[in-house]
């Protein structure tokens, strides 16, 4: 297993900021294996073309500090890119910390991101999820939407660790698994 391997974009994955119809992700195999953030989405995408690799939302306490550390860079860049006023500049990263974003809320619920999900069912996540992506949506490089997707890591990473000690509990008590 040992060579280049394409990836068709499912129409689950596909989204305008991040991937269109008939796109696909080319990669090496080893890369299914163990957990990379770039690109956005890998194992998402391998997941909906029945390709064997790493299953994040599986392995939640192992994948997930991996997302939340590249949210603090992406936050240092972005604090940098705001503070000095350059909206261009932010663009990437902002593309970055919105796709972390995603797979943290996705991953929290053991789910694979699903851009075609209704978000709003999902059971670990943000109070008005819906209404906040939206707006992030519309103007991904505004010091605004950084600011409400700061404060949406913010509490998907509470209640992520309140639900990890919950789980942690669940399985210390008699009869837990």
């Amino acid at each position: 297993m040992n060579g280049q391997l394409i990836i068709p974009i499912a129409a689950q994955l596909c989204q305008p900021l991040f991937n269109k119809q008939q796109e696909e992700i080319t990669l090496d195999e080893r890369m299914l294996k163990i957990q990379h953030l770039d690109p956005p989405f890998l194992y998402d995408a391998a997941y909906y073309a029945g390709i064997e690799a790493l299953k994040p939302w599986e392995k939640k306490e192992e994948c997930i500090p991996v997302l939340q550390e590249e949210w603090k860079e992406q936050k240092w860049i972005l604090d940098k890119c705001f503070a000095n006023r350059n909206q261009k500049a932010a663009e990437e990263p902002i593309k970055t910390a919105i796709g972390l974003f995603l797979q943290l809320l996705f991953w929290t619920n053991g789910k694979p991101v699903d851009f075609q999900a209704e978000v709003g069912e999902l059971k670990i996540k943000p109070v008005n999820l819906e209404e906040r992506l939206d707006f992030i949506f519309e103007r991904p490089a505004s010091y605004h939407a950084y600011i409400q997707l700061s404060e949406l890591m913010y509490e998907i990473e509470k209640q992520y660790m309140k639900h990890i000690t919950l789980e942690n509990i669940k399985k210390k008590a008699p009869g837990g698994k």
